[in-house]
């Protein structure tokens, strides 16, 4: 097998690090993001239920009570406090929501997702990254750093391909095994540069288990939203 500095038929080290990910059918875990920003800290808490394909519950504690619900078909969200909630067709999905169903939580598949399909430059290595790739996106460019181990250690995001100035990185750390072959970073740090404001971001993830039984009711909306009238329209809860 070749390792992820080589390629085989044009793959990317995208498309490497998501095939890692490919023998998840399921994951259930705690998951704690605490966030720095202008003198401010937030917590949010969640519980996370993950299973193929696009079947997902996400009950968030705080700093707002929140629920997640997607069957497969549909997907259902509510927030604590709103007139109403929101769902829509699983085909009928933005990408942003699609890349929530489609990721392993817990893993940096959520960034890896939004370089799927780009075209891969080899950058040179630093003592602390031997393998490094970039990719032009949309409105910046990223920097992929991974390990001759197989494991992706950071992504950055700048201006320009210059790499002249940085407006984020995300560091993943405490790879475990979870199942054989499979590893999760279970702590990712992560600075970011918005408007002149730095914050930082620290997630934690807990309790998490690989390929084991989840109950099918959690995946049933009906049972979580009893009296909570839904729409497909953001502009129907929040006056857009």
């Amino acid at each position: 097998m070749m390792g992820l500095a080589g390629s085989v038929h044009g793959e990317t080290l995208v498309d490497r690090l998501l095939a890692s990910y490919a023998g998840v059918q399921s994951l259930q875990a705690e998951i704690r993001k605490d966030t720095k920003a202008g003198g401010m800290e937030v917590r949010k808490l969640s519980r996370v239920y993950f299973a193929r394909p696009a079947r997902l519950h996400v009950e968030t504690f705080s700093p707002v009570k929140r629920r997640i619900v997607a069957d497969g078909t549909n997907l259902f969200s509510f927030l604590e406090g709103d007139p109403k909630g929101f769902s829509r067709p699983v085909e009928k999905l933005d990408p942003d929501w699609l890349i929530s169903l489609r990721q392993v939580p817990g893993t940096p598949m959520d960034q890896l997702l939004r370089l799927q399909g780009l075209p891969e430059q080899e950058l040179p290595a630093t003592e602390t990254a031997p393998i490094r790739r970039g990719y032009a996106a949309a409105k910046t460019y990223v920097v992929l750093e991974a390990g001759d181990e197989g494991r992706l250690n950071a992504v950055e995001f700048y201006t320009g391909a210059d790499l002249a100035q940085r407006t984020a990185r995300f560091d993943y750390l405490a790879y475990t095994e979870l199942i054989p072959g499979v590893w999760f970073p279970l702590l990712h740090k992560a600075r970011l540069q918005q408007g002149g404001v730095e914050s930082e971001e620290t997630t934690r993830v807990s309790g998490a288990m690989v390929n084991q039984p989840i109950p099918e009711g959690l995946f049933l909306p009906a049972a979580f939203f009893q009296g909570v009238e839904f729409t497909d329209s953001l502009d129907d809860i929040y006056g857009r």
